[in-house]
């Protein structure tokens, strides 16, 4: 379990990291691409709309797989969150994981065959092949089905241990909303509401 964490946690800063690095590329192109619009600039490039894309698109690809594998990506979790804690709760996060792990698995396949298909060159960056504006997909992919294949354990073995998982991956997140301040306001703002909708 040791090795897994450091794994993980490697994976995470680099994910973020790249993310990040892509943020401030795009942030910087469209800088460019407003100011080559200006009349007194005659500077205009055609790569940018594209660089923009690919850029664009490994960000926001693998910030959902960071998302994933910091259990902060959305989710419908009505069901789970009444059931929380009881043995049908942990049976529906086994069903509920089971289905986010052959979804993930569903878009890798056909995110490899899209990038296989994917021989032609880019618009502008010629250079560049369209699989690797598409391999952003099979790459998250692959992330967030390792990821749900971990959450997927823990359901099992919290079956098993009678939610002894459960309670432990809770006293986790409590103790990390402690360290959130906007954690800690959403929270309170939210203990607020329910306050205000109960009968007086």
């Amino acid at each position: 379990m040791k090795y897994w964490n450091k794994f993980e946690n490697i994976v995470g800063v680099l994910m973020r990291s790249i993310a990040s690095v892509c943020l401030g590329i795009v942030f910087a192109l469209f800088i460019l691409n407003i100011a080559t619009r200006l009349p007194f600039i005659t500077y205009n490039p055609k790569w940018i709309d594209e660089t923009i894309q690919f850029f664009l698109v490994w960000m926001i690809f693998l910030g959902s797989a960071e998302l994933v594998r910091t259990r902060g990506h959305f989710v419908v979790d009505i069901l789970t969150d009444h059931f929380h804690g009881t043995a049908t709760g942990r049976v529906l996060a086994v069903i509920s994981t089971a289905l986010m792990l052959v979804t993930y698995a569903v878009i890798f396949y056909f995110g490899v065959r899209l990038c296989m298909k994917s021989d032609a060159a880019m618009y502008t960056l010629h250079f560049m092949k369209k699989s690797y504006f598409y391999s952003c997909i099979p790459v998250s992919a692959f992330f967030m089905a390792l990821f749900t294949m971990r959450d997927l354990i823990f359901c099992v073995m919290d079956i098993v241990t009678h939610g002894a998982v459960t309670r432990r991956l809770d006293a986790e997140k409590a103790e990390a909303m402690k360290q959130d301040d906007d954690a800690k306001a959403i929270a309170e703002a939210a203990q607020a509401l329910k306050q205000d909708q109960e009968p007086q």
